[in-house]
């Protein structure tokens, strides 16, 4: 059997160690996009993020399996849902520290620690020049509610706030936490001191965050994406900035990445932006090695494979 492993994102290392796990298997590393067809075409599984040319040399694959968590970005998603062959995911290790950075983001901005920054570079010593928001007693809206937004919930429940919400279906549940239906969204976005976008990016989702549901947010109220930053609305979500009819916001994903150098985001005094970097910690790079092995075992012994997708629902 052949695998193609088509990304450095799990170090070019890591196929020496696969060789070793799974002697009996012939591992390629392919990092051009000829590399990745020419390789594709007699392989039975791919590790990466396949175009449709890709995807479409490989007649013989059985498996494709994205290191990453968002399966978006992988070119061939509808493709491999017509072919029917199984497509899994790297969920899991990166719920932690992006929950870590949520919550980074959300004190930030509660204490003004961009100005604090400023403060210090420039050697500058302004008591009076800070106007912080208390977090507890305050209202946390959580836009889904998967592995990442129920770490999210956890924290901000220790942190004394009240969070809320919003999934078509959660998978668990967190104490203390109220869950409500899709169609509340806009309720969500009403009531919610801290926004926070931790859903998927599908075609349900997409853009759901524009103008109008951007105005329904409260002066003070700010907003911070950690999933995706295809679901916002950033033209609208930079007017509202501008004009001052939300407080701030905190973006680790953007769309297009980086924004563009005339984008609001990187100047505005109450926003803070980091580069889709909030999960790259090594614990979390060696859980998506171990979720490959893990994998691995079970297709190789023909068992049920972990971190299945559905290609149709984006997740």
């Amino acid at each position: 059997m052949k695998v193609v492993l088509g990304s450095d994102h799990l170090g070019t290392d890591f196929l020496e160690r696969l060789q070793d796990t799974f002697p009996d298997t012939r591992f390629t590393l392919a990092l051009s996009h000829d590399d990745m067809v020419r390789e594709a075409a007699d392989a039975e599984v791919f590790l990466g993020w396949p175009t449709r040319e890709v995807f479409r040399s490989g007649s013989d694959l059985k498996w494709v399996h994205c290191i990453g968590t968002g399966v978006d970005n992988v070119e061939a998603l509808a493709d491999i849902a017509d072919a029917g062959i199984p497509i899994t995911n790297a969920r899991g290790p990166h719920t932690e520290p992006m929950a870590d950075q949520t919550m980074l983001f959300l004190l930030s901005l509660a204490h003004n620690a961009k100005k604090m920054l400023d403060d210090q570079t420039n050697g500058v010593w302004d008591t009076n020049g800070y106007d912080h928001v208390e977090v507890s007693g305050s209202s946390m809206g959580l836009y889904g509610f998967g592995m990442i937004g129920r770490a999210i919930a956890r924290r901000a429940l220790g942190f004394g706030m009240n969070v809320t919400a919003v999934d078509p279906g959660p998978d668990d549940e967190v104490p203390g936490v109220d869950v409500w239906g899709t169609d509340r969204l806009d309720e969500l976005f009403r009531t919610s001191d801290w926004l926070v976008v931790a859903c998927p990016l599908t075609e349900e989702t997409r853009m759901s965050v524009e103008s109008r549901r951007i105005g329904l947010l409260k002066p003070t109220s700010s907003l911070i994406v950690i999933s995706r930053g295809g679901i916002v609305d950033e033209g609208a979500l930079g007017a509202a900035l501008t004009a001052g009819s939300i407080s701030g916001a905190a973006l680790d994903a953007t769309d297009p990445e980086p924004p563009s150098s005339e984008s609001p985001f990187w100047s505005h005094p109450n926003v803070l932006i980091s580069s889709h970097s909030s999960a790259l910690t090594p614990e979390m790079y060696e859980g998506r090695r171990q979720i490959v092995i893990e994998n691995l075992h079970h297709y190789l012994a023909g068992e049920t494979l972990i971190n299945r997708v559905d290609p149709v629902k984006g997740y």
